[in-house]
């Protein structure tokens, strides 16, 4: 922020005396010692900007770490798991949560079927969707299955129709499809479930039923690894077969779901949290040293390394992996992290599942949400040491500022009322020499008049 001139071109004494120059310059001596306290200030003010700006790199680098752990909890996480099926063609299978790896036989015994429903002609064919419907009433009554559903299409056409179905929020799918040839077309409304089973459709227009059963569903059925003999009967083709493991059942047959740790999504997200970490580490050193940067010897320095310091020291009592160490993240002598993605590689099934539960959960277990806990008290918006020092930063700043405007207003005073003072003294000084000037011309002349005066003395 810059401050006003402490001295003007326009009120610069220009007086007639001989000594304007001399009252000028203690005028401007004056001044810049009253200013002395501005340029103090404006150094200050220029170095906690500098300070902000440091804290605010720090912020960004901080988030970025922050985000780093958010992808190695998606690496712990679904990410952390794989699902394969040995026979695409009878299912496909996904994992929804913390499966328990292993190996998952089902048996598709059926894998059901939905029911549907196609139009009949109330009122004859309809050779264009867009103009014509299967009724000319404007609210239809939709049952599916003993539920009755209000239609109201936004315009008198088959499409419209269909259209009204489908955002009805009814658990049918409706589409309009030519049975007709190209010469002569004969369009139809069909209405199919989104459930197996049996189940009934039906649309009225007030008078008439507007649709006949085209299929009838059956539920499917399936085993999961043998149990239970009779199979399992479903009226969704989607079906959860464990805590955290959905397969979708394709056909009949038999296909095995293998449920194993997927270190590929893991070692990514500790490749990506080490990084984030010796940026944060690169950053705070250079706040080091006789040539530091803003921030040296500020203790907001010391509190962020021993957050950072607190995440490698952390460790667990239970399982075979204890540490990030046993997952490959090496220490450098340089205070940086390294990582090995051969040592998680290299770790049994067992090992695995111990270093993914050493990892826990941002919110609930383990080193992410003591992790999380640790960053949250330097990068929480509102409470966190970033937020703070910025805050006492600004607040700083603008208490600079104050002082440099009200500092500034004194010496523009100040000015002013030395100004007026020199300018008085010049012009008295000035009457003073036109006086002297006008004796000495007085003496001249008399002593010129007389040739015999004598000097006294």
């Amino acid at each position: 922020m810059s401050t006003s001139p402490i001295i003007s071109p326009q009120t610069t004494l220009t007086g007639s005396s001989t000594f304007a120059t001399d009252l000028q310059n203690s005028v401007t001596r004056a001044v810049a010692i009253a200013s002395l306290p501005i340029q103090l200030l404006t150094a200050d003010q220029n170095a906690v900007n500098s300070q902000l700006s440091e804290i605010s790199q720090l912020g960004s680098l901080f988030s970025t770490l922050q985000g780093a752990i958010q992808s190695l909890s998606a690496g712990t996480g679904t990410n952390a798991l794989n699902a394969s099926v040995s026979d695409s063609s009878v299912l496909q299978a996904s994992v929804t949560g913390n499966a328990l790896q292993g190996a998952y036989t089902v048996n598709v015994l059926d894998p059901g079927s939905t029911s549907s429903a196609i139009s009949t002609e109330v009122n004859g064919p309809v050779s264009d969707p867009t103009t014509q419907s299967l009724s000319q009433s404007n609210s239809f009554t939709l049952t599916v299955d003993g539920t009755n559903y209000n239609i109201h299409p936004a315009a008198q056409n088959l499409n419209a129709l269909a259209t009204a179905i489908n955002s009805s929020g009814a658990p049918v799918q409706a589409l309009v499809v030519n049975l007709g040839s190209p010469e002569q077309p004969d369009y139809n409304l069909i209405v199919q479930s989104k459930a197996l089973g049996d189940v009934s459709i039906q649309l009225n227009d007030g008078t008439s039923d507007l649709l006949s059963s085209l299929t009838t569903g059956g539920p499917a059925s399936y085993t999961v690894n043998g149990q239970p003999p009779d199979g399992i009967s479903s009226d969704a083709a989607t079906v959860t077969i464990a805590p955290g493991l959905n397969v979708t059942l394709n056909g009949a047959g038999t296909s095995t779901v293998t449920v194993s740790a997927n270190t590929t999504a893991l070692s990514n997200a500790l490749s990506s949290f080490v990084s984030a970490y010796n940026a944060v580490v690169a950053e705070l050193q250079k706040n080091h040293g006789q040539n530091g940067g803003a921030l040296t010897g500020d203790g907001s320095i010391l509190q962020m390394q021993t957050a950072l310091q607190q995440l490698l020291n952390y460790t667990s009592s239970s399982g075979s992996i204890t540490s990030l160490t046993s997952l490959g993240v090496g220490f450098t002598q340089q205070g940086t992290l390294s990582f090995d993605p051969s040592v998680l590689n290299g770790l049994s099934q067992q090992q695995v599942n111990d270093g993914l539960s050493f990892l826990g959960d941002p919110t609930s277990s383990g080193f992410l949400q003591f992790a999380t806990d640790a960053l949250d008290s330097i990068n929480d918006p509102s409470t966190g040491l970033i937020a703070t020092e910025t805050q006492a930063k600004q607040t700083q700043i603008q208490q600079d500022q104050d002082s440099i405007n009200e500092t500034q207003a004194r010496v523009n005073q100040l000015q002013q009322n030395l100004q007026a003072q020199m300018a008085a003294a010049d012009a008295l000084i000035a009457t003073l020499q036109q006086q002297n000037q006008f004796l000495q011309g007085l003496f001249q002349a008399s002593t010129s008049s007389n040739p015999n005066a004598t000097t006294a003395g």
